[in-house]
């Protein structure tokens, strides 16, 4: 598979861009310690923002943050809405936030009970920071790092939220052996079209889920039949993109998340979201060719 590099630009006064959506010609950008959800059109002139937290500065503190990293769109009951949560990496950060697309007003759910559950499956350092509905599941991702090396997929239903207690859990390995290094997952998306579970990496040498690490390579990945893996133990990796490797554009960014705009027959239009070690955000529109 080959990448086209279309667009990037910096995306000024929106700080430490985490996550990224996109619906009926509008694109959702979330920060992880923004207060606002910016809306943009596809071209990202800014439409308007969504207020979700109060706070004096363009950015709310690390410790008060509720370090907003893993999103998707979800639809439940025929209607659409924008899932954010928190990375659970701290109790402030126990937070899912849901958004009904269409009259744009939000409810927040503590998920500490659903968090607890994880931990008590097996992921001792939970940072949740990518998710994405598949069919019938929603997916989240546990970002891997150096204590913690294997990225794990978290497989539960759309309304886990509301039935934090007993909605389900199934956890899956993510093989990236083929390649050196822990390599984290930090944003999640799918494609219909071609039923392939497409993720974004970001490498950082650090040993925790908390503290942040000097930035190295970013990567695309790309899980080939992804529908079709969930029920598996494991899940294999078919491709990985060295984004920076590729294009000089991607350096010294973190890519933190991705999503679709269009796809084609043998073509994905996407946009992406990263940020740097200063809290500055980056957008980058892509094609992937295969």
């Amino acid at each position: 598979m080959k990448i086209d590099l279309i667009d990037h630009k910096e995306l000024k006064d929106f700080p430490s861009g985490s996550g990224i959506e996109y619906f009926d010609g509008r694109i959702y950008i979330v920060g992880d310690d923004a207060a606002n959800i910016l809306v943009t059109n596809k071209r990202w002139a800014p439409r308007h923002s969504i207020k979700l937290f109060e706070s004096a500065g363009k950015r709310i503190s690390k410790k008060q943050k509720a370090d907003l990293e893993a999103t998707t769109l979800l639809q439940i009951d025929g209607m659409n809405y924008l899932l954010v949560m928190g990375s659970g990496s701290a109790e402030p950060r126990n937070t899912a936030i849901i958004l009904d697309i269409k009259t744009e007003k939000f409810k927040t759910f503590d998920t500490s009970v659903f968090y607890t559950r994880l931990k008590e499956k097996g992921i001792m350092d939970l940072n949740i920071e990518g998710a994405v509905q598949v069919h019938e599941f929603l997916v989240l991702c546990n970002r891997a790092n150096n204590t913690n090396p294997v990225n794990q997929l978290i497989i539960t239903s759309p309304d886990f939220f509301r039935r934090q207690e007993e909605a389900p859990i199934d956890l899956l390995d993510v093989d990236l052996s083929a390649w050196e290094g822990i390599i984290g997952i930090s944003g999640l998306t799918y494609s219909y079209e071609h039923d392939q579970l497409i993720f974004t990496t970001s490498n950082e040498n650090t040993a925790n889920s908390y503290e942040d690490g000097p930035i190295g390579t970013s990567y695309l990945g790309i899980v080939e039949n992804g529908y079709r893996k969930i029920w598996r133990h494991k899940m294999k990796v078919n491709e990985l993109i060295d984004l920076p490797g590729t294009y000089k554009e991607f350096k010294g960014h973190k890519v933190e998340s991705v999503c679709i705009q269009s796809e084609r027959t043998r073509s994905i239009k996407m946009h992406i979201v990263a940020d740097d070690d200063s809290g500055e955000s980056f957008l980058f529109k892509v094609r992937l060719r295969f």
